[in-house]
Parts: structure tokens; sequence; C-alpha cells
């Protein structure tokens, strides 16, 4: 049987081992502050002498030490919820992106008791570092990989994101980046979903072109692993909420024909599309930025093609 935890007891604390005695030895010298985490650790871990140094060991976590690991609060969280949180809220809440690092260590733990919290604190994450979305998508796209059983966490994470409270616009252009981007077979179908949800809210309320032109480029980044199909309506999908204003029409022209000159194989694609199909892409697609496109699939390799500006001659074609 495991050994009771003696902070959760009424019995005092029995002797630490010499281990432990040489790991408080340690926190007692200012000149080894860099073993320090390596005892708290020790000490934490040891059920003799957590109940004395948990709180150190929170207080060093909170202030940003990156020596000590999540996995270590996370082994303590089923009996000290409260103070391991608070730990958490408030390295998330330090400037900087140190707290990077913890979402990428959180989205990697499958505690069922720790797991409940953690849509809180990305939010909370968000909500202090509102123009940084890169570390809170970095969550998102780990977590997708663990398939089917993530939804039950990022489903109420990401619709609360994007429905009840809406996160800024960097938030929402990292998000769309990971949500349309091809990911794992195992992750593909929540990828899908997710990134429906996020469709709907930028073609109801968000309307924001960083968003729905991070949205373009991920599709374009994703084209050779993702089925030509799913890539050709999602660039349509894309263009037809960016086309809905002329600095929209234009961001699209421009990032299409950046994409067409920067990945590999989806010029071509994008030739395909406009060919096949010339007045259903008429309406997202302008003639300049069309031209551009099929002189860069055409051109060799050594002859860089330099991006034409992209002119809005369209006119009744685009929607309102």
């Amino acid at each position: 049987p495991a050994t009771p935890d003696s902070s959760s007891s009424g019995s005092p604390p029995r002797a630490p081992g010499p281990a432990a005695l040489r790991a408080e030895i340690l926190l007692e010298r200012p000149g080894d502050a860099d073993l320090h985490a390596a005892a708290h650790t020790l000490l934490v871990r040891d059920p003799k002498a957590r109940r004395r140094h948990l709180p150190g060991a929170l207080r060093a976590f909170a202030a940003g030490d990156p020596r000590l690991p999540v996995e270590l609060l996370a082994e303590v969280f089923p009996s000290h919820q409260e103070p391991v949180l608070a730990a958490l809220r408030a390295r998330l809440a330090r400037p900087g992106d140190g707290g990077g690092a913890v979402l990428r260590a959180l989205a990697g733990l499958d505690t069922p008791a720790l797991a409940l919290h953690v849509a809180g604190l990305v939010r909370e994450y968000i909500d202090a570092h509102p123009d940084d979305g890169t570390h809170a998508a970095e969550y998102v796209d780990l977590r997708l990989e663990h398939g089917p059983a993530a939804r039950a966490l990022l489903l109420p994470l990401v619709t609360g994101l994007l429905r009840d409270r809406p996160a800024p616009p960097p938030v929402r252009a990292a998000l769309a980046a990971v949500l349309a981007g091809p990911g794992s077979a195992d992750s593909r179908p929540l990828r899908a979903e997710l990134l429906e949800v996020l469709l709907e809210f930028e073609q109801t309320t968000g309307r924001d072109p960083d968003v729905l032109e991070a949205l373009l480029r991920a599709a374009a980044r994703g084209s050779e692993r993702r089925p030509e199909i799913r890539t050709r309506a999602l660039v349509h999908r894309t263009g037809m909420l960016l086309v809905r204003t002329p600095e929209g029409a234009a961001r699209f022209d421009r990032g299409l024909v950046e994409c067409a000159r920067d990945v590999p194989g989806f010029a071509a694609l994008v030739t395909r599309w406009l060919a096949d199909a010339p007045e259903e892409w008429a309406a997202v697609v302008g003639p300049s930025a069309r031209r551009t496109v099929e002189a860069l699939e055409t051109s060799r390799p050594s002859m860089p093609m330099p991006m034409q500006a992209a002119g809005r001659e369209h006119g009744s074609l685009r929607p309102a």
C-alpha cells in the first residue's frame, strides 16, 4: 500500500531519510541555488517531508523557476488542489513567454483531477497575455494529438474562446492555423469539428481579416498532407469570407499569391481550380492575382516571379 501523505494526517511527520536531509541542507545554501529545484523535487516526493517543503517548492515554481517540473505539481495535486492551482495561476500570469512551457507540460498530462481545471488555466493565460496566441494554440495542437479522448476537454475550451467570451484576434488567428493544419489521422476529425466552430464565428461575429488570412496560409501549408478537395473547400470558403470587404479581398489575393510562390505545389493546385471552375473562383480571386499565380506555375524555379499588385477588377462579382 502507498505511504500516506503526512500532510493529510493528524500524526506528526516522521523523520526524513538521509537523501531528504541532504536536500534540506542544500536548500539552506544560497550558493547552491542551481540545485534547489532538484532538492525541492526530492522533498516534495518524500511523504515524510512534503508538508514542510511543498509551500517553498510552490513559491519557487510560481516565481518562474523553470527547473521545477509541472509533473511534480500534478503528482501532489489530488491532495493539495488549491495551493497547486494558485501556483499554476501565478506562473501563467507572469510576463514573458515562460508560461508556454507550462502549457506544453499541461498538454502532455492526463491527470483526471487536474484536467478539469486546465481549460480555466488556459483561459487565464490568454487573459493575462492577450497578444500571445501562440502558446495557447500550441496547447490545443498538442492536446488534439491525443485523439478523440481530447474532445471532452477541447470542445468546451475552444467554443468558450469563440462564443462565450471571444478571445482577441491574435489568439483566434493562432487557433485558426492549428485547427486548419492537417495533423495526424487521430486528430483530424476533432480538428475539423473545431475548425467549423471557428469558421462559423468568423462568418457571423468575428470577421477579422488576420484570422482569415491565417486560415488561408494554414490551408496552403498543409495542402500536401490534406485531401485536395478539403484544401480547395477551405481556401474557397476563406476567400468568400474575406472578400466581403475591399481590404479583405486585397488580402486574400495577396495571401494567395504569396502562398503560391512559397508553398511547393500550391500554385499548381490553384491553377487547376481556376481552370476547372473559372466562374466560381472569379468571385474570390482578382484577375491580377490569377495571372500572377498562373505565371508562377508556368515559370521555371530558377526564375523567381515578382508578386504583382492584386487589383480589384471584379465589380459586381464580389459578394456584398
